[in-house]
């Protein structure tokens, strides 16, 4: 390994494979060499060091013509190796490829480490394994054939039956540094030991200590006053122990999975605190007691059993609020009885009981701005503020409640801006930031109609083009800013007379511009079902913005991408409303076409199916955020078809229909919604006085 690159290894991989490259970057990153090696000689004339050089992960933004940016190439080859985490979707990759042909061009003695994730090696030589191929092209065949042959005794293996992380990581750092593998192997071992020994120590202790306590504190309660003194001396000095079982004990065994050992903790620490007696108990005892249920709530929570997590949850709450009462100045007590506030309206929420929820969320809120009185300049404290906002305002659109979320969620959009505008260098602040004025634009699209949902989409698409243009490489907050600009192009491009046409044609053009965007995102992980409905929900928009200009064959082209991205097996066999959701928009672009078409007939048997399959559902108003547009906007089609026919009564009935049913909630529409109920209004309007023949 030489001694004048900035990245100890480069990681490459599919975003399929995202935890697994996370959970070894972290695990290379604090990996400390054997001291006995620190400063040996390597062939390469550097020297071992204590601990390896910053280990690259994250790409920077890939551009739509395929190529890689200027950043990921400067980190690849300022890379001593490249690690490659190899699975069947690494191997379809365009990507890794492309980083593994990159790295031996600019480092044709750099070292390649692959580590299989998932999959077969080899298995394209096989006809019945092909797709199970792990090992991205670059790695087989071409001038890299001798890889073949190498790669299989080198290659860390983490599937089952495999190496297992401990011994992946000991082989990969021993092909870093080019040390005999037995080097590394006998001082993890040795480590090992001694942390083994830490642990069952530690708990041993715990157990011990926990049982001594339990039986002191059975014994206290009948000591004489003479012994109160050193009563309280063991009752500190318990109090002490649990603190580190709730703080250091807990931060050493979450990163490692000990969920078993964490349970028994939370365990130790109720069963002592339910020996005293919950009247006999301080403050300070109340809130680590509460901790220990938010302990084994998290817990039964991770392990999938809700109902017990829920329990714990209310546990905590009830000994939150006893300890708040006790010191309601003392912030430590005011932020446990916050979070124990949040949990409990969390899982009330999750049953679908929203108004239990709110009044949790009310007191989540409360205590959150409590803590401000404190200090105000607090970022941890004005953070769970902005939080406990947001909470409530999403709740209450959930809920049909627009007016009571517009407050809430300025004050949420407030606290985010004087957040990010101090942290400017934090991405966390600057997302939520973006995140908040998603919101704003959500409840203002109901509330105050399209202008002002524009000018809040505007300012978060332009949180993604200059404050987080950085992190697009970031897939995640990469989707997040193509989801802000659809949402931008399809107000824009709304179907309105009144509409301004240079605002239509920006529309279109952001719609047209964010096709090689979705399409970059499906191809970098094909079996992301999100990802997926993302594109087939962008091509769907962008056909009804052509079709507002007459433009039917791009307005059919369009519609043809999105059919071809459902036409996959990921997609295929998802259940959620939100695929349901995409297909009636698609129902609805196809009838469209029909229409456009002149083809009327076929056209109204499209628009008959679509409706019978939306109204087969009996909460198609509530589950599909576009179920009322595309319900109004059938209806008005099929109005629209029926005047063509000069059957003016037949037109009547539709739109008469279409404001009966959504008049209950014409309050919440969204702006394509309220806009096809408002075409309806104004053409009965228009129709007053007119008698058919």
């Amino acid at each position: 390994m030489s001694g004048d690159k900035r990245y100890s290894a480069f990681i490459s991989y599919s975003h399929a494979d995202e935890a697994i490259a996370r959970k070894l970057h972290h695990k290379l990153e604090t990996y400390r060499l054997p001291p006995r090696l620190v400063g040996q000689g390597l062939s390469s004339g550097a020297s071992v060091p204590r601990r390896l050089k910053p280990v690259f992960r994250d790409r920077d933004e890939l551009t739509v013509s395929s190529d890689l940016t200027e950043a990921v190439r400067e980190a690849l080859g300022d890379a001593d190796a490249l690690i490659i985490v190899c699975s069947p979707a690494a191997a379809q990759s365009q990507w890794v490829n492309q980083e593994i042909e990159l790295f031996r061009s600019l480092n044709p003695t750099g070292r390649v480490l692959p580590i299989i994730a998932a999959g077969e090696p080899f298995a394209s030589s096989k006809p019945d394994l092909k797709t199970q191929e792990c090992f991205p092209p670059a790695l087989l065949g071409g001038q890299n054939e001798r890889a073949g042959r190498h790669l299989e005794p080198l290659a860390a293996d983490l599937r089952r039956g495999g190496d297992g992380w401990r011994m992946a990581i000991n082989k990969l750092v021993a092909g870093l540094y080019g040390l005999r593998l037995d080097e590394i192997i006998r001082r993890d071992l040795q480590r090992r030991n001694r942390n083994v020994i830490l642990i069952t120590g530690i708990m041993a202790a715990v157990t011990l200590s926990m049982g001594a306590l339990t039986v002191f504190a059975l014994k206290e309660r009948a000591a004489a006053i003479s012994a109160r003194g050193e009563a309280e001396q063991r009752r500190s000095e318990a109090e002490d122990l649990i603190e580190f079982m709730l703080s250091d004990l807990q931060e050493r065994l979450e990163p490692v999975g000990r969920l078993d050992v964490l349970d028994t903790v939370g365990a130790k620490v109720i069963e002592y605190y339910a020996d005293q007696g919950v009247g006999a108990l301080s403050a300070d005892s109340l809130g680590r007691r509460a901790r220990a249920y938010h302990l084994l709530g998290n817990i039964e929570e991770a392990e999938g059993d809700v109902e017990a997590a829920a329990n714990y949850f209310r546990s905590a709450y009830e000994a939150t609020r006893s300890s708040v009462s006790l010191a309601p100045n003392d912030p430590d007590r005011v932020y446990e009885h916050s979070q124990s506030a949040y949990w409990v309206g969390y899982f009330e929420i999750r049953r679908g009981r929203y108004r239990e929820g709110e009044q949790y969320w009310l007191e989540y809120k409360e205590f959150s701005e409590r803590l401000l009185g404190f200090d105000a300049d607090n970022l941890d404290w004005r953070t769970e503020a902005a939080y406990a906002n947001a909470n409530l305002g999403a709740l209450y659109l959930e809920d049909m409640r627009p007016s009571d979320a517009q407050p809430v969620l300025y004050h949420a959009l407030d606290l985010f801006l004087d957040i990010a505008t101090e942290q400017v260098d934090s991405i966390q602040a600057q997302v939520d930031l973006a995140d908040a004025y998603a919101w704003v634009a959500d409840v203002e699209e109901v509330l105050d109609g399209r202008d002002a949902a524009i000018a809040a989409r505007r300012r978060q698409v332009a949180m993604y083009e200059n404050q987080l243009s950085g992190e697009l490489g970031n897939w995640v907050i990469r989707e997040d800013a193509i989801n802000a600009e659809n949402h931008l192009g399809r107000l824009l491009t709304l179907h309105d007379a009144a509409l301004n046409p240079d605002d239509y044609q920006f529309g279109l053009s952001i719609l047209e511009s964010q096709s090689a965007e979705v399409d970059a995102l499906i191809r970098h992980d094909a079996q992301n079902v999100h990802w997926r409905t993302t594109g087939i929900r962008q091509r769907l928009w962008l056909a009804q913005a052509h079709l507002g200009l007459e433009r039917v064959n791009e307005a059919r082209q369009a519609f043809l991408d999105a059919s071809a991205m459902m036409a996959h097996p990921s997609w295929e066999s998802d259940e959620t409303p939100v695929k349901q959701e995409a297909q009636f928009l698609a129902a609805l672009v196809q009838a469209r076409l029909l229409m456009a078409s002149s083809q009327f007939n076929a056209a109204e048997t499209a628009y008959d199916h679509l409706l019978q399959d939306l109204q087969a559902d009996d909460a198609w108003k509530d589950i599909f955020e576009l179920g009322p547009y595309v319900f109004a906007a059938a209806i008005n089609d099929l109005a629209e078809i029926a005047v063509y026919r000069q059957d003016v009564e037949a037109a009547r009935e539709l739109w008469e229909r279409m404001l009966a049913s959504l008049m209950p909630i014409r309050d919440n529409l969204q702006a394509n919604a309220a806009q096809e109920y408002r075409k309806a209004e104004d053409a009965l309007a228009a129709l007053s006085g007119v008698t058919t023949e």
